[in-house]
């Protein structure tokens, strides 16, 4: 048996039980409490992040925003006593227990993919039954991170150079790239604007976003376009391509190499020469 298919529902198991046990009227503080959290710690990452420009440290002051923000309203109710009786009733804890569910799904939601980008159980979370909504749910994660145009790190698998696309990767902390605002991006092949297409998952747990040129027909994760490859890896692909060959997607491969063509709209915008 798959080790996360158990894991799941004895994650989703206890949050039930959990707020059975509390109630309903502890149940919703406890929901309170999360929304708070995240609030606060999304200020705490953004306050720090604006001052030291450093996504560890904005990392660092999200998780005690969050910690110290439940953490004391948990310790405010306790202190109030706050557990009226309306709460405690069988119907009541129904609905707690439904609260629980949600609860334990979107932990659940948050710790999978996680998991799936760690060595040991990467295997066992993209094979796992239970797990797979939760993964297919993660590229609508994203699309929805661009949409609001979160600047939040990312913990990301990419190449460190791009010949390694697509197979050797390391996993960091960084920023993540909006590729949606990377939509009508120049195409390295025929300098026509790519189409984004929108986030997939590709192999395992790994999303990666969809582009595609109306002319040519070449498809990438964006590295096949001027502003994407500078996104990607710093650097422009006129610089990255090796004499006698062409740039390729290591991810969407269209098994034909090219050339950058022209100038580029990145390090020349108006076509000038250096």
């Amino acid at each position: 048996m798959n080790p996360v298919d158990p894991a799941i529902v004895l994650l989703v198991g206890l949050a039930v039980f959990a707020e059975v046990r509390r109630g309903l009227a502890l149940a919703l503080v406890d929901v309170g409490r999360l929304v708070l959290g995240l609030v606060g710690g999304m200020l705490a990452y953004m306050l720090v992040f604006s001052l030291s420009h450093d996504y560890l440290a904005g990392l660092i002051a999200f998780s005690v925003g969050v910690t110290g923000v439940v953490a004391g309203l948990a310790a405010l109710v306790r202190a109030l006593e706050f557990n009226p009786g309306w709460g405690r009733r069988w119907i009541a804890r129904v609905g707690a227990g439904v609260i629980g569910l949600g609860l334990g799904l979107c932990i659940s939601f948050v710790i999978l993919p996680v998991l799936g980008r760690l060595p040991g159980s990467s295997d066992a979370v993209a094979q796992s039954r239970l797990a797979r909504p939760f993964l297919e749910a993660v590229p609508k994660l994203h699309h929805a991170a661009d949409v609001l145009n979160l600047d939040l790190p990312q913990l990301s698998s990419r190449p460190a150079l791009f010949e390694e696309e697509g197979s050797r990767t390391i996993t960091e902390l960084g920023p993540r790239v909006n590729f949606m605002r990377l939509d009508g991006a120049m195409c390295i092949e025929c300098r026509s604007a790519v189409k984004f297409e929108g986030y997939f998952r590709t192999a395992g747990v790994r999303v990666s976003p969809r582009f595609r040129c109306p002319n040519c027909g070449r498809v990438s994760d964006g590295c096949q376009t001027f502003e994407g490859f500078h996104a990607m890896y710093g650097v422009c692909p006129q610089e990255a391509v090796r004499p006698g060959f062409g740039l390729d997607c290591g991810v969407w491969s269209n098994d034909r190499p090219v050339l950058p063509l022209g100038d580029c709209p990145v390090d020349r915008p108006n076509g000038s020469e250096e």
